[in-house]
């Protein structure tokens, strides 16, 4: 690499051998290695926004504490009829699909969810868990709408499950 190293002083015309001893300029290198980082850093941020804060749900043989018994369970299942929210108190709303999506699965209404979301969050101020049961046939899009819809509803500790 020409201009990599700077021959020391030392080689006269009386010697055959060239020195090999040489001062390597890493500046080149530190500034490389200084771009990478900020890039990195930079990067790091995006990949925290986007981010799903989601816990996933399975079957567990852990019995609910008494105190997750206490607490209201609200429930968001997402099948091909359409979406069904439900809450441990009696409530149970059927939301039906809006039709068909060129894709093939239905399109949901989270319109209508959202206002039923943030009308449970009014009655129930320290509410923030929510548990999204999905279809295996659900599309992944459709099943980050209704996360979303949650979050912006105020319900921002979601778990999701396999409805069954």
């Amino acid at each position: 690499m020409a201009g990599g190293a700077v021959p020391e002083a030392g080689g006269g015309r009386g010697r055959k051998k060239k020195a090999l001893d040489a001062v390597v300029n890493v500046v080149p290198a530190i500034d490389l290695l200084s771009c990478c980082i900020a890039f990195l850093l930079f990067t790091a941020v995006w990949t925290q926004i986007s981010r799903l804060q989601a816990q996933q749900m399975g079957p567990s043989g852990a019995p609910p504490t008494a105190e997750q018994q206490k607490q209201l369970q609200v429930t968001v299942s997402l099948t091909e009829k359409g979406l069904f929210l439900s809450t441990s108190a009696g409530m149970a709303l059927d939301i039906p699909s809006l039709g068909r999506s060129p894709e093939g699965g239905p399109v949901y209404d989270v319109k209508t969810l959202a206002q039923k979301l943030k009308q449970l969050k009014t009655e129930y101020p320290d509410q923030s868990a929510v548990t999204v049961a999905s279809e295996d046939a659900v599309l992944y899009a459709d099943l980050v709408k209704v996360i979303d819809t949650c979050v912006g509803a105020g319900l921002s500790a979601i778990a999701v499950t396999a409805a069954g």
